[in-house]
């Protein structure tokens, strides 16, 4: 005589994204498959191992399963416990960051639960600095702080919830690098006088000759620089300076011939 199944042991939510959440359970002594029973479905869906993904769901969306175990002769065991998880914010729309700007800034959901976002170093798990995100739009105040280092990776994420309770989950990461801006110089002849090259669009670029400050030049919309300089003279050290917010955190130099 064939005798009923062991409900499912330790259903849990084993990872969780966005758009999808997996659960997984301990195997069943004599359950030849299972019956998941989704947002309180009545009508289950099979599942041949004891595993079981949702895709294609709306972030910030909860969603529950129950699970029995079926024999091959369709014997069902009682169903578990509903277990249920929330998907998560999505990864924020983050702009290029240079180095040197005021702020990180991008967008994110527009959500009245969604106000306030974090970065932190790549891969690490504790927070660097809080900023906010207010309808939708994203901004971390960075300026001047010893952690922002050039050329170092930071992950973005935006916060369910207030980000002084212990329950706030972070979002889905963005990745960004703190980039130092362009900046190029071409070959100089002092005879001529002409300084050119390029930077970043619209940028600005400071030109000192032999360490002494000349003046600085406004870039057109697609980068280029160019302008005249006096004092020079075969021999003279040319350099070119990015200007990024109120520093100058990348540069070029030429030798005048």
């Amino acid at each position: 005589m064939s005798s009923f199944p062991v409900k499912p042991l330790n259903l849990k939510v084993s990872s969780f994204t966005d758009t999808s959440i997996t659960w997984t359970w301990d195997v069943s002594p004599g359950a030849s498959f299972y019956y998941v029973y989704v947002d309180s479905s009545n009508t289950p869906v099979k599942a041949t191992t004891n595993s079981y993904t949702l895709n294609n769901l709306s972030y910030m969306s909860t969603h529950g399963i129950q699970v029995s175990s079926v024999t091959k002769y369709g014997l069902e065991s009682e169903k578990t416990a509903i277990v249920s998880q929330k998907t998560l914010l999505p990864a924020p729309d983050i702009a290029r960051f240079l180095y040197g700007e005021t702020y990180v800034n991008g967008t994110s959901v527009n959500d009245a639960n969604v106000t306030n976002c974090r970065l932190y170093k790549k891969g690490e798990s504790a927070a660097l600095l809080t900023g906010t995100i207010t309808a939708g739009v994203l901004r971390i105040y960075v300026l001047n702080n010893v952690n922002i280092v050039a050329g170092a990776q930071y992950d973005i994420r935006a916060l369910d919830g207030n980000p002084n309770l212990p329950a706030t989950v972070p979002g889905m990461i963005t990745t960004i690098t703190a980039e130092l801006a362009k900046i190029t110089l071409n070959n100089v002849v002092a005879s001529s006088g002409v300084v050119s090259g390029t930077t970043e669009n619209n940028g600005q670029v400071r030109i000192s000759v032999d360490g002494v400050n000349k003046t600085v030049f406004t870039a057109s919309a697609t980068g280029a620089y160019s302008g005249s300089i006096s004092g020079m003279v075969a021999g003279s050290v040319v350099k070119a300076e990015a200007k990024v917010g109120s520093i100058f955190p990348s540069y070029a130099e030429k030798v005048a011939t």
